[in-house]
């Protein structure tokens, strides 16, 4: 049943780039990969160095003189090896384990169920908490930042520019019709071609790029743009963005009555207002109905001022998830579902534009090229 009576046979295509889309090419950018080859990394060198390892957040000590004849193997390539480890470490009488950072030592205690909004979340939820110690809050965003480059560093150690994926299938979904069946907001004869192809890339990331330009060729005559919203690697006019986007949170209002500035060091509106990619964004947005592509991105709260803006706008006609099947059997397309709502005040429009499961589909798989 259409619920309104507007006409339309020009639309675009707004495709959100999330990590997830990484990760299904196998890539490992997730936070538990990072974390992961940090606390490899730091075992290591204190090990096989003989000596301290000291960081912004993390400290392996030894009491007294204590040398090893060989270096000591280390097998470390799951997160419950780190904690076995670290345990081993922290109980044996010739070493000393300490955290540093109260965020990191939350981190560490959540390793196996943390993604990347969760790390945004949590530095959050502990500035909130020293809202009155601006010493704690100076030292938790020295940290923060401190995570932030040594995340960039490990994502060049990537060298993810070696690409050898089969440009389909994703050229041919980024180009493929916009349905008329996705819509009830609006009415289409038949399903269009999009008029334009926009790619909101939330990775720091250059993976979507392959197959933007692949998309091109596919289709000659379609307009195609691109904005890096959180920055991207190796670009210093367009440096990434980490930190909290949710000034929608009633915690964040209460900030805006404090006289200190630390507060909003790490909230992203005021990094985004360091480059054109929101305004970018807007303009996009303003300029004509669209219909929204969710590939690999979690949807979470961190982000939520900015997707509120696009879900709930008048332009936005239509939220379709390409969802993640996972290995036993189920997927995320409910859970993505529930993140989704939390971005919109209306939840009668939220269920008028979101592409119900029977009419969405598995993120497709990419191909290797042989």
């Amino acid at each position: 049943m259409v619920l309104e009576s507007e006409n339309s046979d020009v639309m675009s295509r707004l495709i959100l780039i999330g990590n997830g889309f990484d990760l299904a090419h196998g890539f490992k950018t997730s936070y538990k990969n990072f974390i992961l080859n940090y606390f490899k990394k730091a075992i290591e060198a204190f090990l096989n160095q003989n000596t301290d390892y000291n960081d912004e957040l993390f400290h392996l000590s030894y009491h007294g003189n204590v040398s090893f004849n060989e270096n000591p193997e280390v097998d470390i390539s799951n997160f419950n090896q780190v904690k076995e480890k670290i345990d081993f470490l922290n109980r044996s009488k010739w070493c000393n384990v300490k955290f540093h950072s109260r965020l990191f030592k939350k981190l560490y205690d959540n390793l196996n169920e943390l993604n990347w909004v969760d790390i945004e979340n949590d530095y959050f939820e502990i500035l909130n908490s020293y809202v009155k110690k601006p010493e704690s809050i100076i030292k938790l965003n020295n940290e923060f930042n401190y995570l932030r480059v040594r995340l960039e560093s490990y994502l060049d150690e990537l060298n993810l520019h070696q690409f050898n994926f089969h440009h389909a299938p994703y050229s041919e979904l980024f180009s493929e019709k916009i349905k008329s069946g996705d819509l009830v907001t609006v009415k289409l004869k038949n399903d269009i071609n999009p008029e334009l192809l926009y790619f909101l890339n939330f990775n720091y990331t250059s993976t979507f790029e392959y197959y933007f330009g692949q998309t091109q060729i596919h289709l000659n005559n379609l307009l195609i743009h691109y904005n890096y919203i959180h920055g991207e690697l190796g670009n210093n006019k367009n440096p990434p963005i980490f930190g909290f986007g949710d000034e929608l949170d009633k915690n964040y209002l209460e900030f805006e009555n404090l006289k200190n500035n630390e507060l909003f060091t790490h909230i992203k509106s005021f990094k985004y207002s360091q480059t054109e990619n929101y305004h970018n964004l807007i303009r996009f947005v303003e300029s004509n109905d669209f219909q929204v592509y969710i590939i690999g991105h979690s949807c979470g709260i961190s982000d939520r001022t900015m997707l509120n803006q696009i879900f709930e706008h008048d332009n936005c006609k239509s939220i379709k998830i390409f969802y993640h099947k996972k290995r036993d059997g189920t997927d995320d397309f409910t859970e993505k579902s529930y993140e989704i709502s939390r971005h919109f005040k209306n939840k009668g429009l939220m269920r008028k534009k979101l592409v119900p499961k029977s009419k969405s589909r598995q993120m497709p798989k990419p191909r290797k090229l042989e």
